[in-house]
């Protein structure tokens, strides 16, 4: 009678949407009559190529299925089933081989980032990311462009898994507001599964007030204009007062006439 099926996948994780192949192999029956039936959540699905070797009569049999399948956001909990049915079942239930979707399946997240404010001049800044399998993924917080801190999801207390089978997770950042006199740009960076950075930015403003107080200090710490004048031109000045002084002196005083009686 035939062996257990067994049914393999793409080697890569691929996104919903995408279509993948699923191949279905079972050998050693005998005669070479032998059904197979895939099968999705029970539904069945269209085989794209089967094949039973060798040709002519032997004592022993080979059979092999493929199918293509369209991925979906909800599969993370779907199975593929490939069904064989023989004579030497004796009408016994058929040969069952599975395979998760969720081995195959990625779902890359959503990011949202938005600001509450707290007591005083906290702000929370928080990043929500959403709807991802598989569970592993990291996330970087930016500050104008520098790192703050990383964080992993396969560790975090807060990662939550949705009813689909997909993950939440969200991660926050305290900040003091009246410690920033200018916009701060907050980047909430995610890498999944080993897929391009996701990336998404918040802008924190600071207040009318704190960008006043900053001109107003800036403004404090600038000599006046007359200020610097004086401080420029006061050298010179006293200079031209001087020679000014001396040559009047030299123009009143009398002559002098040596050996003069």
């Amino acid at each position: 009678k035939p062996s257990p099926p067994m049914v393999s996948g793409p080697m890569a994780r691929a996104s919903p949407g995408q279509t993948v192949n699923f191949t279905c192999k079972s050998h050693g029956f005998s005669p070479r009559n032998i059904t197979l039936r895939w099968f999705r959540n029970g539904n069945e699905l269209a085989a794209s190529q089967t094949s039973v070797d060798p040709e002519g009569k032997r004592t022993s049999y080979s059979i092999s299925s493929t199918t293509r399948l369209v991925l979906a956001l909800g599969d993370v909990r779907s199975q593929v089933i490939c069904e064989v049915t023989h004579v030497t079942l004796q009408g016994g239930p058929p040969l069952r081989g599975t395979a998760n979707l969720s081995e195959v399946l990625r779902v890359p997240p959503t990011l949202e980032v938005s600001q509450q404010p707290l007591s005083g001049d906290q702000v929370k800044v928080t990043c929500q990311v959403k709807k991802f399998y598989p569970q592993h993924l990291q996330l970087t917080w930016l500050e104008n462009g520098n790192v703050s801190r990383t964080e992993k999801a396969s560790r975090a207390s807060n990662l939550l898994e949705n009813k689909d089978g997909t993950f939440n997770w969200t991660s926050w950042l305290l900040v003091n507001s009246s410690a920033h006199r200018e916009d701060v740009v907050f980047t909430c960076l995610v890498q999944h599964d080993g897929q391009p950075a996701v990336t998404r930015n918040h802008t924190l403003v600071a207040s009318a007030h704190q960008k006043d107080q900053e001109t107003h200090n800036t403004q404090e710490s600038r000599p006046s204009t007359p200020f610097l004048m004086a401080v420029t031109l006061g050298p010179k000045l006293l200079l031209l007062i001087t020679v000014s002084a001396m040559y009047v002196h030299r123009k009143r005083a009398p002559n002098c006439v040596p050996g003069g009686k």
